[in-house]
């Protein structure tokens, strides 16, 4: 039979445990709050579809049935999730389209640059932005959700909805960073050897400069130190207040040094997602003079 101790000790585990787990499931699942910081991902990730594969979907790139078909759907699909427009189905559509492009026309009919993890990002950003209320600010389904309110004679409806895929979100890119810095924790990586070899393709040629070597192996280390701590510390406001600007500085450099394409924007458009979206409401209203839709629970840190 257990001591009494025994007993206690298990039962506060327990209590410890569920408390832990209903926090994080009221976290994840239960919260609420401000649209507008979900609705400015979806414009901006339709800017992004934009931004990485417009100029390769123009109708005569490609006008075989299935290049047609995919530009077509591309177009509607994106064009849709900028207007905010059924913003949900639009992401879905658009993210859908994403996959298509990363699966079938990339590794199946072999396009490899859509092979790449920033167009794999690109859209399962897309598909996760649809489980926010994307759509309820800044966007046509707003405005005609107000002017049916207002031809109704009531008040127009909130700019508030389930935040769940913010979470989702949040997730995502924690797991991206970790499994980059664990793709980069070996010898190949940390001694230097990977970062001469990307400075020697780019810039450097057959001329091998004097310190390269030294300067590879701190940079090694320092990015994979990063990646580890934004993995970790992102998704907590008392570290994220000293992480926010080291991780898109180091996007920016990436962006200006190496071919990333729209990988750098990306992450720096869903950053949104780790801050509170009520204290991102408060922040935009401010800016704009005017009331928040929302209450706001924290500033931005």
């Amino acid at each position: 039979m257990p001591a009494p101790t025994d007993a206690a000790a298990d039962w506060s585990g327990w209590r410890l445990g569920h408390a832990i787990a209903a926090r994080f499931v009221g976290w994840a699942v239960d919260t609420e709050g401000s649209s507008r910081s979900s609705a400015l991902i979806r414009v901006g990730l339709a800017m992004l579809f934009w931004s990485r594969w417009a100029g390769e979907l123009l109708l005569y790139r490609d006008q075989s049935p299935a290049g047609l078909f995919l530009a077509a759907n591309f177009f509607v699909a994106t064009a849709l999730l900028f207007v905010g427009y059924r913003s949900r189905v639009a992401a879905i559509w658009t993210g859908s389209v994403g996959l298509a492009m990363y699966y079938y026309f990339g590794f199946q009919l072999g396009r490899e640059p859509w092979t790449h993890h920033h167009t794999y990002l690109l859209a399962v950003a897309a598909l996760l932005i649809a489980l926010t209320p994307c759509g309820r600010s800044y966007s046509l389904d707003r405005y005609l959700a107000v002017m049916r309110a207002e031809r109704a004679g009531l008040a127009p409806p909130a700019e508030r909805g389930n935040l769940w895929g913010l979470r989702l979100i949040v997730v995502q890119l924690s797991v991206l960073y970790f499994f980059a810095a664990f793709d980069k924790t070996n010898h190949a990586f940390l001694s230097g050897a990977r970062i001469e070899a990307i400075f020697l393709w780019y810039y450097a040629g057959s001329d091998y400069p004097a310190g390269l070597a030294w300067l590879a192996t701190i940079v090694s280390l320092a990015v994979v130190a990063l990646e580890y701590c934004l993995a970790i510390g992102l998704p907590f406001r008392a570290t994220r207040r000293y992480l926010v600007l080291p991780g898109l500085a180091f996007h920016a450099i990436i962006y200006v040094t190496l071919p990333v394409y729209t990988f750098s924007a990306t992450m720096a458009l869903l950053y949104l997602a780790y801050f509170d979206a009520d204290a991102v409401d408060k922040v935009i209203a401010r800016l704009q003079g005017t009331g928040s839709a929302g209450t706001a629970k924290e500033e931005i840190s």
